[in-house]
């Protein structure tokens, strides 16, 4: 577990698919997949779109994924790579 720099906030790092190590929320959360525009990371790493599940929609069947953490971060702008492309 580390500290997020901008917001002083516990979070974790996965490495995605892709070989980025990517900072997310510590607490997993179900998704509903399909059904929304939020990306969240899998422990495996892969990426995956939805919404996070509501309570009563939580269930087993779910996949299971973390938030990362530059959706909560109050500060993630300021982390923001400038110049792509």
């Amino acid at each position: 577990m580390s500290v997020c720099r901008g917001c002083g906030r516990a979070i974790d790092w996965i490495k995605t698919t892709a070989g980025k190590n990517m900072p997310v929320d510590p607490e997993p959360v179900f998704v509903i997949e399909g059904d929304g525009r939020d990306r969240f990371v899998t422990d495996g790493g892969a990426v995956i779109v939805g919404r996070v599940a509501r309570p009563e929609e939580e269930s087993r069947d779910l996949p299971v994924a973390f938030v990362p953490h530059w959706k909560t971060c109050p500060n993630a702008g300021d982390f923001r790579r400038s110049g792509r492309g």
